[in-house]
């Protein structure tokens, strides 16, 4: 793969049809220009500070993708002391990143007019991390012993650990999301993201157990694009080239990641190169992206049945309250659809599928 600088980088895997329509139409600089004028502004915020795992939205940002759509996309990251849910409410942001389908799911139940259009992944990389030859090889090795864990997943995932494999909360001690105490001692058991604290643990020698909850029936989608049911309404097509507008990005830079890999390193320093692939290789060996209905119904894919899934998991942990109808959380009018199959058969490397 030839490294590229974000100067020279020549917008990867963009249909070559906008620009062609352009040529036909004969359109002048001045012309170009007043189209440039019209752009739909828009305004999003990430859940995190920039790093591989937000590829997709990045890529669309600087390589051009969202233009290509009509939208002027002022993107900012979130952060530790950054609260989406409170962004999206006070009109401070059209679209926002979300986690999880519970924070969905709950913000319905307390009566917030919060709509998920699309998951980027489809599995949560939430995973619980041990050490390798201690007697902590499985899930249900870990019964009984200390694991560090975040306050939000006792609001999340934990309640599940709890009824499937017996964990109790005296078990649980605070993750102050440092990784020293892991490295230092191999008796250590810790929540984790499989493709962010693993790569911290593996450049200290330490290659550790990685349960990926995913793989042992956590249902939760995760990394939404999520807006206010005041927006989809008042600006459904905005809604809709957003969404695809950043499928299609996702698309292009599994396709070809360097130069926007160079880009996120720009914003954030923390994300050098080896981390940056490290973090890619995860998701897809791991099919955080790219898994399940994605193969067949393209990137961000939602379904029904999932989501009722979903709800029915939460419910039985006493996250929500049964009452809570699923279907108004989330619309699927934006994946899946012809739009997106087209998308998908303009980069049959990463989709498997071909053109027509």
């Amino acid at each position: 793969m030839t490294s590229k600088t974000i100067s020279d980088v020549t917008r990867v895997g963009r249909p070559g049809w906008l620009s062609g329509l352009a040529l036909a139409a004969g359109l002048t600089l001045s012309s170009a220009a007043a189209w440039s004028a019209e752009l739909e502004k828009v305004t999003f915020r990430t859940n995190w500070f920039p790093q591989a795992e937000h590829g997709g939205w990045y890529h669309a940002d600087s390589q051009g993708t969202y233009e290509d759509y009509g939208l002027d996309v002022d993107m900012e990251p979130g952060g530790p002391q950054v609260n989406n849910i409170q962004l999206l409410l006070g009109g401070r942001a059209d679209f926002v990143m979300l986690h999880s389908s519970g924070q969905i799911l709950t913000a319905l139940e307390e009566g917030l007019p919060l709509v998920a259009l699309a998951a980027f992944y489809q599995k949560d990389p939430q995973i619980i991390m041990s050490h390798p030859g201690v007697g902590n090889d499985s899930l249900e090795d870990l019964r009984g012993k200390p694991i560090l864990l975040s306050q939000d997943a006792h609001q999340s995932f934990w309640p599940w650990l709890k009824q499937k494999y017996g964990y109790t909360d005296d078990q649980v001690r605070p993750y102050t999301f440092q990784m020293g105490p892991f490295i230092a001692d191999p008796e250590v058991i810790q929540q984790a993201y499989v493709t962010s604290e693993t790569f911290v643990v593996k450049e200290a020698g330490i290659d550790p157990n990685v349960f990926l909850l995913s793989d042992h029936g956590w249902r939760s989608y995760s990394t939404m694009i999520v807006t206010t049911r005041e927006t989809l309404e008042q600006r459904p097509e905005v809604a809709r080239k957003f969404v695809e507008a950043t499928i299609e990005g996702w698309y292009q830079y599994l396709q070809d990641p360097a130069a926007t890999n160079e880009y996120i390193n720009e914003l954030n320093e923390n994300q050098g190169p080896v981390q940056l692939a490290h973090s890619l290789r995860e998701m897809d060996e791991r099919g955080i992206v790219l898994s399940g209905d994605a193969f067949t119904g393209g990137i961000g894919i939602m379904t029904d049945e999932r989501w009722q899934a979903i709800q029915e998991q939460l419910v039985g942990l006493g996250l929500v309250d049964d009452a809570v109808d699923p279907k108004q959380s989330y619309t699927t009018e934006f994946v899946g659809t012809g739009a997106i199959h087209d998308i998908m058969a303009r980069y049959p490397e990463v989709s498997g599928v071909e053109a027509d």
